[in-house]
């Protein structure tokens, strides 16, 4: 008879440094010195990666064994004393550091990384390097700045493998190898290409962020000071639903990098190039005050009274019938709460969305854990989503589990992605024919853990049919588990927005054009387009002429902000408090990282003082 009672996992003991340390069965040294605080150098390895044992920094001694072995590649043995720190170690991993430092050129003063940020200048002066007793061999290494966000300088690169391994096991595309032998080994791109040239480069950054040296470096971050001198604020993404976790570097008033929150448990601290680059490295052009049309047609800067009261007059002109609130899925939850409380002042009260995303919003749905969820499927299925253009941080665990734990992949869309390669079946035109869907019932064969993920365009009829014949073949499936259902909105809090009861509209025009209007309010919030996409709907440019007041509250200026009678400026996502809810339905937090440029204001205070 099977018992009931779970047996615990045994555990194993060993004494590092005279200590006794428990752990369990195949963790490493290294894994269980740093769970029990005891510290020894690395270089080459890093949390979340493979171990390699190659930069040779974490060595220890075994007591009765005379090889000296890498901690963070050798098991603990159960019972085993170690050595952690010692004459021998030291002028051992002294020596190692010297000839790091003599192979390529680290010229630290015109690095950076210098005074705080270079994982191998600070073993320097840990093991008290003050001269190098080797010959410097200056090697003449390229520099690639040819990537538009960072650049990579082998002079500085100590061939520590974890640029590769990051590309490789948390990216997922292994973009980067190491090539050549010997004195000539260097880290490559598309075997022999430059940055700019790569076709599976997604700029993302992670390289960077994990380079222990400055060999890869942010363009915008160099020389605004070491990371190690700067204030970090935790805060959120709001480039997509994921609502990834942010660890931003400030100093003196101005974001030096930003970086993915290690501790989030949503991205664990990897980001897409949006979260990465995009909230800060991308110039954009701020609304910092208020600007009114006057009498020549242009926009002339205003005070908040001013504005306010020119926004009064024209609402108070207008009809009930003939006034309308539009607001972008980027607002906050608290914003969110205030807009509602405003529906009775206005005819029409809507947010707009990508096409096809109105039906995903009318029931709005989350999926608790869903990124564990889909790093353990066996089988994913995309239908109508684009991971790769909008959830960059869900394409790279989709690449992961796909290729390091074989797992299916079909993908049903009609456009084409750097996804395609990795799938079983990708049906950029869907077939009805019963031998395709054989083949697909033939490739999902025995997957005890499948995952759907589907966005916007899973709502169209080829979708809803894909949807319903993959149904089909799991409840064909005896013992099967049903599919996880992930849904992908485009939306950064459309799902929250639609959940507070305000509708969703992806067809703007028709909106507009229902009834006359004479005063028309859009939140276009942050939107790093500053709302201008609403322009690319045909139509809408020309009615929005037709509306005599339109006031528009954003963060930047765009061409929608230009066809404004009044334009409000209103916070970024840096400057912003409150929370948004992300797909997984984790409410999450928004903290300021710098001070309200110039005259902005909250989108909530901003709509109070209009509508109150």
């Amino acid at each position: 008879m099977r018992s009931e009672t779970m047996t615990a996992t045994k555990k194993i003991s060993l004494t590092i440094n005279g200590k006794v340390c428990a752990g369990e069965p195949g963790q490493t040294i290294l894994e269980i010195a740093r769970a029990n605080d005891i510290y020894i150098p690395t270089l080459c390895y890093l949390k979340g990666l493979t171990s390699w044992g190659g930069c040779r920094l974490c060595i220890v001694e075994i007591v009765g064994s005379p090889k000296i072995v890498p901690s963070c590649a050798t098991p603990a043995v159960d019972g085993s004393k170690i050595i952690t720190d010692s004459p021998r170690l030291h002028g051992l991993r002294k020596a190692t550091l010297e000839l790091l430092f003599s192979e390529r050129n680290h010229i630290c003063p015109m690095c950076p990384y210098n005074k705080g940020d270079c994982g191998l200048q600070h073993q320097g002066y840990l093991h008290g390097i003050n001269n190098v007793r080797y010959q410097y061999l200056y090697p003449a290494m390229p520099v690639d700045l040819t990537a538009k966000y960072f650049g990579i300088d082998h002079n500085r690169c100590i061939l520590c493998g974890r640029c590769v391994r990051t590309c490789d096991e948390i990216q997922g595309v292994h973009t980067l190898d190491v090539a050549y032998r010997g004195i000539r080994n260097q880290v490559v791109v598309d075997m022999l290409k430059k940055f700019s040239e790569s076709e599976t480069c997604t700029s993302c950054g992670a390289c960077v962020a994990n380079c222990p040296t400055g060999a890869f470096f942010d363009k915008a971050a160099a020389f605004r000071g070491p990371l190690a001198s700067c204030q970090t604020v935790l805060t959120t993404c709001t480039e997509c639903p994921l609502g990834c976790g942010l660890k931003v570097f400030v100093k003196e008033n101005r974001i030096v990098n930003v970086w993915g929150d290690p501790d989030s448990p949503v991205n664990r601290g990897h980001l897409c190039v949006k979260g990465r680059y995009e909230t800060w490295a991308e110039p954009r052009e701020r609304i910092t005050q208020p600007l009114l049309r006057d009498k020549d047609g242009k926009l002339q800067p205003a005070t908040w009274d001013n504005a306010i009261a020119t926004i009064r007059k024209a609402a108070k002109a207008a009809k009930k019938t003939e006034k309308a609130l539009l607001v972008a899925p980027r607002v906050t939850n608290e914003t969110a709460q205030t807009i509602t409380k405003f529906t009775g002042k206005v005819d029409r009260l809507a947010m707009y969305v990508t096409a096809n995303e109105a039906a995903l919003c009318s029931e709005p749905s989350f999926n608790a854990d869903a990124m564990r969820k889909l790093e353990d499927a066996d089988a994913i299925i995309i239908i109508g989503a684009q991971p790769s253009r909008d959830n960059g941080v869900v394409a790279a665990r989709i690449r992961t589990t796909v290729r390091k734990r074989e797992a299916k992949l079909l993908i049903f869309h009609a456009r084409k992605s750097d996804l395609d390669q990795y799938a079983n079946i990708c049906a950029h035109e869907v077939s009805l024919e019963h031998q395709f869907w054989n083949e697909v019932a033939a490739v999902l064969e025995g997957a005890q853990k499948p995952a759907i993920l589907y966005g916007p365009n899973a709502m169209t009829p080829i979708g809803v049919t894909v949807m319903e014949r993959l149904i089909k073949i799991f409840e064909g499936h005896p013992g099967g588990q049903a599919p996880t259902l992930i849904g992908l909105p485009v939306g950064t809090n459309s799902l929250a927005l639609a959940g507070a009861g305000i509708e969703a509209i992806e067809d703007v025009g028709p909106w507009l054009d229902a009834k006359p209007l004479k005063f028309l309010h859009i939140v276009a919030s942050d939107a790093p387009d500053g709302g201008a996409g609403l322009l690319d709907e045909k139509y809408v440019s020309d009615l929005l002429n037709q509306i005599p007041c339109v006031v528009v509250q954003a963060g930047y200026r765009s061409a929608l902000t230009d066809k404004a009678a009044v334009v409000l400026p209103a916070t970024i996502w840096c400057e912003k408090s409150g929370t948004i809810t992300n797909l997984e339905g984790r409410r999450l937090s928004l903290r300021p990282v710098l001070p309200v440029s110039g005259e902005a204001r909250e989108d909530a205070a901003i709509l109070e003082s209009v509508f109150a």
